[in-house]
Order: C-alpha cells, then structure tokens, then sequence
C-alpha cells in the first residue's frame, strides 16, 4: 500500500511538472523561438514550415518527457502509415486532451483547422498564424479554398469531426465540415482512433485529478477512406452525408466493438 501511495505521488508531481514545462516551452516558442526563426525569411510559405516544424520537435519532446516520467505509456499501430501520408486530412476521435499533441508529434509538417479563439489568445496567436493554421470562423468558400490550398502543397490536415472532446456515455456525433471540405476538395480521409486506459485528462476533468495506474494510450492508424467512390455514386450533398455516416459506423465499430 505504502509503495502504491508513493508511485501516485509521484506521478502526481511528475504530471505537474511535465505540465508547467508544457507552458513554459510554450511560452518560450512563441516570445523567443519562433521569432528567431520567422525573422530571417520574408516567405509566408518557408515561415510556416519552419514554425510546423518546431511544433512537431517541441510536441514529439513533450511526450517523449511524459512516457520517460510515467505519466503515460503509448503504443502506435500501423505508424508507418502517417509517415507515408501526404496531402490527406486526418480524421480522429477526441477522447482526452492530449490528442492533438499525440498526433502532431507523429506528422511533421501538420495543418490544423482550429478555433478562432486563439488568434487572440496572447500566447498562441503568433504560433496559429506563423504556421498558417485555419480559423474555423471563415466564410465556407475561404474555408475551403485555405484548406485546399494547405492540401496541395502536400501537408496532412488534422480535424477532429466531434469538433471537441467527447463526453463519456454520450453517442458520438460528427459535425459535417470535415466531409464538406473532402468532397469538395477530392481528398482522401486517413482516419485513426485513439484509445486510453484508464481514461485521463478527459472534458472538464483537471489534470491533477490522475487515475490510480500509469493510462496507456493506443493510437490504431487505419487503411486510407477514398473519397472517389462517394462521389461516383452519388451527388455531392448526398456524398457528403454519406461519408459522415460511414466515418460515424467506423469510429462506433472501431471503439465501441472493437
């Protein structure tokens, strides 16, 4: 029991101080870093994958930080899959608030749709724009058009179809826009799901509140969804809420039967 109470502790201070160097490499990157390496190009497109690649090194670290304290363990299914991956849009389940930093320090070069919030967040507006992320407030022909423009150039776009972290006991629904943006794009889906056991850092839960075993998290990257045949087969509204309905079947079967 003694040995039990004494591995939570410290995982409990490891969890607090992984964090508070979470926030404080955060902070450096985007007063000091990032600056430093956008100076000396006036080229939006180099900025971008410099600023992309200083958030792959820095969230790959990070983890690499969490397992080697033991606060988490990771396994990665089929990762050869994510390194062979170009111009796709990733498409994942969102149980815990890791997700994003999982998937990001597996594919280098990343693009994001995120929340318009963060350009104006003081610390993360420079890091959101440097890297070219897209706002998810723009009008949908931009939208779209930004999107496709990130595609082409060969980058993987992130987009969780729940559009924010699952509630437990609650049925999975999918918001349209990633579908939008494949069909309109012809761009194929690489999905992967994400599993934790025990759960942890899940919606509304503080990050000191840690289950009583190291969680093990489980990425399972998946064969590729091909866009194509949706659209041969039917309209392109109609693909569309096809494809959110095969994606919603594929999410249910792979976590809840799989």
């Amino acid at each position: 029991m003694l040995a039990d109470r004494v591995n939570y502790s410290w995982r409990l201070l490891a969890t607090g101080v992984a964090f508070a160097a979470f926030g404080i490499g955060a902070l450096i990157l985007a007063t000091a870093v990032i600056p430093i390496a956008t100076f000396t190009s006036s080229d939006s497109d180099v900025r971008a994958r410099r600023v992309q690649a200083l958030m792959h090194a820095s969230f790959k670290l990070f983890i690499l930080i969490l397992r080697a304290f033991g606060v988490i363990r990771l396994e990665v299914s089929n990762a050869e899959r994510l390194a062979q991956c170009r111009g796709h849009i990733i498409v994942a389940n969102h149980p815990t608030l890791l997700d994003i930093v999982l998937i990001m320090s597996l594919v280098p070069h990343a693009q994001c749709v995120v929340k318009h919030q963060l350009w104006r967040n003081p610390l993360l507006r420079q890091v959101v724009r440097e890297a070219g992320y897209v706002r998810n407030d723009l009008e949908p022909d931009l939208l779209v058009a930004k999107c496709q423009e990130k595609l082409a150039a060969g980058s993987n776009l992130i987009i969780f179809p729940e559009g924010t972290r699952s509630v437990s006991g609650l049925k999975r629904r999918l918001q349209r826009g990633f579908a939008h943006i494949a069909t309109l794009t012809e761009v194929d889906l690489q999905p992967l799901t994400i599993t934790c056991n025990p759960m942890t850092l899940v919606k509304g839960q503080p990050w000191y509140e840690i289950p009583g075993r190291i969680p093990q998290f489980r990425i399972e990257v998946d064969k590729t969804i091909l866009i194509k045949p949706f659209l041969d087969s039917y309209p392109r509204a109609l693909a569309t809420r096809k494809l959110v309905s095969h994606v919603e079947s594929y999410f249910d079967e792979k976590l809840n039967h799989g």
